[in-house]
């Protein structure tokens, strides 16, 4: 069997290939929404952890993959979406 077809879309963030990978899945969030204040309580010490486990699955050579549905949609912008979120007045 010869190599797999490379995925060019993916613009050599992840390897075309892998065994595993950590998927993040809704980490990524304004919060800005009715239970938003209690979530994000628990979402700063959690985002601390997730930091260090990202930073362990890069050293390790694991890819790290982002799986966000913000506003509804699925293909949103990650540099816009993290801009957001990092507005003043955002809790996210």
């Amino acid at each position: 069997m010869g190599e797999p077809a490379r995925n060019e879309d993916l613009h050599g963030n992840v390897p075309d290939t892998s065994d595993v990978a950590l998927l993040l899945i809704d980490v990524i969030n304004d919060l800005e929404f009715g239970e938003g204040a209690q979530l994000l309580e628990h979402a700063l010490p959690m985002a601390k952890k997730l930091s260090a486990l990202k930073s362990r699955a890069e050293r390790a050579g694991i890819p790290v993959i982002y799986v966000n549905d913000n506003f509804g949609k699925w293909q949103s912008d990650f540099s816009r979406i993290l801009k957001h979120c990092l507005e003043d007045g955002v809790r996210g």
